[in-house]
């Protein structure tokens, strides 16, 4: 899944989190992570082709009947111009939560 730029929070040096979203009311993602939490982000810089990788856990946890996703960092890749193509900034779907 992905989201409006700021959708993924810093909640300390090796912790993010972000709000899920009903998507397509399957669930499938976060019941996935309750059986294996080994997970994997992928961050893309539209204009320079770079991109940031993230490996670690997540789980799921919940917040005055909110659903989130706390992710821990376990490492970090970082590949500078890792694809020639370069983009323009995408369109976000409006079906994605506004980000505060």
């Amino acid at each position: 899944r992905g989201g409006n730029p700021g959708f993924v929070h810093a909640e300390g040096p090796r912790e993010l989190l972000w709000r899920d979203y009903p998507g397509n009311a399957m669930f499938l993602t976060l019941g996935n992570l309750e059986t294996d939490d080994r997970a994997g982000l992928l961050f893309l810089d539209w204009e320079t082709g770079t991109t940031l990788q993230i490996s670690g856990r997540a789980e799921t946890v919940y917040r005055s009947e909110e659903r989130f996703v706390r992710f821990r960092v376990d490492s970090v890749v970082e590949t500078p111009a890792a694809s020639p193509l370069r983009w323009s900034a995408p369109e976000y779907s409006p079906a994605n939560p506004t980000t505060p």
